[in-house]
């Protein structure tokens, strides 16, 4: 039972699970807002530039009219009528062409940003396992999917409906009214139906993706077990990162344990630090620091000493504050001059009786 509870999915997606699932493909995408962005975009094509597309296809329509009675078709005038005819089909179609890729390709950054992938489009023999298709057919997706398209049927028929209910009187009077006028009423219509059928859609949409979003984000979820291992991954497993930081210690203490010998004088607090120095006047502008350490490390510094007929002075505030304040490889600070002053003075001294 407590394994069962630790592999529940109950943590949200790290930054690197949502970066892979977004490498593999899956992003919060909403067809929807695609379709919603595509029709708006068709609507403000319509509305800026519908009368330019009109005319160029009324010209046709009105040259074709005029010329297709002559009994003799000749080449240059069915040349001429293909001519017009490419012509105001290309000013039909090409704005609606263009308008398809950029709002495509808009509404695909907008929702997932710059993502190039192939990933998806690599087929996988799970995909082709029977028992794996009714899975999907009964799937939260297929039934979302469906109760969407069934939503989206109904207020079409709504929509529709409505509309038509509400002119009645102006399509019931379409057989008694002149072609120019019949155009421009059955154009008024179709218009009043597309715009509130982008008002559903682009509400559908909005729903439609912040539900891609959460789908998403519960389908990314992590366990506990499942975030200690990628954070074992991405910043190693935190016993070898000890055991490193302790073989580096060790290392970087043997070596300054070798350093010891070489050391002018020890001061040491009676039991807790011990502070080697080395002066050499000719070369150096102020004792150096080449060991230090407290309790057990301050003790085997002593006893190296000792080994070696190094001096050691007991001064518990000076070594106490070296040990605090100095870092090994640095020289000792201004302030503690006049003190280390009298530690070499004695050193020297003692040094002297010596020989």
């Amino acid at each position: 039972m407590a394994e069962q509870g630790s592999e529940e999915k109950t943590e949200s997606p790290s930054q690197k699970k949502r970066d892979d699932a977004k490498k593999e493909g899956q992003v919060a995408f909403s067809k929807e807002a695609s379709s919603a962005a595509l029709l708006g975009a068709f609507l403000l094509l319509f509305y800026f530039s519908g009368n330019v597309m009109l005319e160029a296809y009324k010209e046709s329509l009105i040259f074709t009219f005029e010329n297709i009675y002559l009994a003799e078709l000749d080449i240059p005038l069915v040349e001429k009528l293909f001519k017009i005819f490419i012509k105001s089909s290309t000013m039909m179609v090409i704005p609606f062409f263009a308008t398809t890729i950029v709002v495509g390709v808009f509404a695909s950054v907008a929702q997932v940003g710059i993502n190039f992938t192939f990933k998806p489009m690599v087929p996988k023999l799970e995909k082709l396992s029977p028992l794996k298709g009714i899975t999907r057919i009964f799937s939260k997706q297929a039934v979302s999917d469906l109760f969407k398209s069934l939503f989206k049927m109904g207020f079409i028929f709504y929509i529709g409906y409505y509309t038509f209910m509400e002119n009645l009187e102006i399509i019931a009077s379409f057989t008694s009214t002149d072609p120019k006028n019949l155009l421009i009423d059955s154009f008024t219509i179709i218009g009043i139906f597309v715009f509130r059928l982008f008002l559903a859609l682009l509400a559908l949409a909005v729903f439609d993706y912040m539900f891609q979003r959460w789908d998403l984000e519960q389908k990314l979820r992590m366990s506990k077990q499942e975030l200690k291992e990628e954070l074992k991954q991405s910043e190693g497993d935190p016993v070898l990162k000890s055991r490193i930081r302790q073989i580096q210690q060790q290392l970087s203490q043997a070596r300054m344990m070798q350093d010891v010998p070489k050391a002018d004088v020890i001061v040491k607090n009676p039991t807790h630090f011990a502070i080697a120095m080395l002066y050499d006047r000719e070369t150096m502008t102020a004792p150096q620091i080449i060991a230090k350490g407290a309790d057990h490390t301050a003790k085997r510094i002593i006893e190296i000493a000792e080994e070696n007929k190094i001096i050691v002075y007991e001064n518990p505030t000076v070594a106490r504050g070296l040990y605090f304040q100095v870092e090994i490889g640095d020289n000792v600070p201004e302030v503690f001059f006049k003190a280390i002053a009298e530690i070499l003075a004695f050193v020297y001294k003692t040094k002297k009786k010596r020989r």
